[in-house]
């Protein structure tokens, strides 16, 4: 891919090419869990018992694992806001698919065990052979794992052989992606209904950690598409700050973000919390428009959402209409993904749309201040483009839509388990 911003001078490699960069003796991190993984034992335990009693190894990775979870007070105990993410190494497929068996019947009321349990954020499982592993593709999660996993079950030696791709093997489809994946993330922090009887404060704090998390990867999608990607946040961003176009957007809250992700949790009032999240999203769609190559002041706002909507190749469009893996088989019905086949996969569309909400959200105070007819104007461009997308909704209710979506096809309902 061209990169938005300049990083890595060396070519980019092949995706098929796996890299030999060395990674740390998994023996170093394995045995017991330590330290703040003993917080997380109810949902490791959980998650043991999913994988079952014949699993060959459980990997935390992510935040959990590399010492960046957030941890804050609720009812007079520590829970944690940050997303925890587990591989459980399975024998074979029988296992893999009695595993994933075991976790969906799990499903139903699950938030309100992990809350109990001391995690207020979703249990993220991935069930793979020992095949699936070594298979594992050049991700951004694959490169978080091969750098920073703690094997708390079974053999360390599991975790070497997890491929050693470098940063500049994700490919920017996969940037993209990770992109895409934090609108819904900053959608769902401001269009979920009211928070239930005492909730609301740590509902509140939820809210403004996946702002501040959509910030700081905001850093990482940089990083990673100049084929760079250090290890920690405070060195993304440090990287990522120089780099970054004040002419077009503020800079993301990162320096909020990062004494957050540090244990600095702070409570802000609700409009420093709105600013703070509008100073977001304008950044989001910064990036992602540089991403797509579009000017920083494009003559319409909603310029390439079509185009990053059917990106894929026409014979892969049609295939995904006639033949759709069962979570986009979930989005639409069979005529619908036949319909709008040429704007793209139902995946791809359901993206776009969420990008286009960003858009039209960074849009629409300056619109208001121009005048009622320019806000009119663009609403009738946001409705036309969802049209054209596949999604007839109101722009004050399409954001809670996109997320219900996205969450409960894509994902596993998680995020969304008490809204309607």
């Amino acid at each position: 891919m061209d990169e938005p911003w300049p990083g890595a001078t060396s070519p980019r490699a092949p995706a098929e090419t796996v890299a030999s960069s060395p990674v740390p003796s998994p023996n170093d991190r394995i045995g017991a869990p330590s330290g703040a993984l003993e917080r997380i034992q109810g949902p490791l335990d959980l998650a043991r018992a999913w994988a079952g009693a014949d699993r060959l190894a459980l990997i935390v990775s992510g935040s959990h694992a590399s010492g960046e979870a957030v941890w804050v007070s609720h009812a007079g105990r520590s829970v944690s806001l940050s997303d925890l993410d587990l591989y459980a190494v399975v024998p074979d497929l029988a296992a893999k698919r009695a595993a994933l068996a075991r976790a969906r019947a799990a499903r139903v009321g699950l938030g309100a065990r992990l809350l109990d349990m001391g995690l207020a954020a979703p249990l993220e499982v991935g069930f793979h052979t020992p095949e699936d592993l070594a298979t594992l593709p050049a991700r951004p999660g694959t490169l978080a794992l091969r750098r920073s996993g703690r094997t708390v079950d079974g053999d360390g030696a599991w975790l070497a052989s997890v491929p050693a791709w470098s940063p500049r093997d994700v490919s920017a489809e996969e940037v993209r992606l990770l992109l895409e994946n934090r609108a819904f993330e900053l959608l769902w922090a401001a269009c979920g209904p009211p928070a239930e009887a005492g909730l609301a404060d740590l509902a509140a704090l939820q809210q403004r950690h996946a702002v501040l998390k959509c910030a700081l990867d905001l850093a990482a999608v940089m990083a990673l598409a100049a084929g760079e990607y250090p290890d920690h946040a405070a060195e993304r961003v440090a990287w990522a700050r120089p780099r970054w176009d004040r002419a077009h957007a503020p800079e993301p809250p990162w320096g909020a973000a990062l004494a957050w992700r540090q244990g600095r949790v702070s409570r802000l009032e609700p409009a420093a919390v709105l600013a703070e999240r509008r100073r977001t999203v304008a950044a989001w769609v910064a990036v992602w428009r540089r991403l797509a190559g579009v000017p920083g002041d494009p003559a319409s706002p909603f310029t390439a959402v079509r185009e990053t909507a059917r990106r894929a190749p026409p014979a892969r469009r049609l295939r995904r209409a006639l033949a759709p893996d069962p979570r986009e088989a979930c989005l639409e019905r069979p005529l619908a993904r036949l319909r709008y086949a040429r704007a793209g996969t139902p995946w791809h569309r359901l993206n776009a749309a969420a990008a286009a909400h960003l858009v039209y959200e960074a849009e629409r105070d300056a619109s208001a201040a121009r005048g009622a007819s320019d806000l009119e104007t663009l609403e009738r461009r946001y409705r036309a483009l969802l049209r054209d997308l596949g999604f007839r909704l109101d722009p004050a209710h399409a954001g809670q839509a996109l997320v219900k979506a996205w969450d409960r096809c894509l994902l596993d309902g998680q995020r969304t388990e008490r809204w309607p």
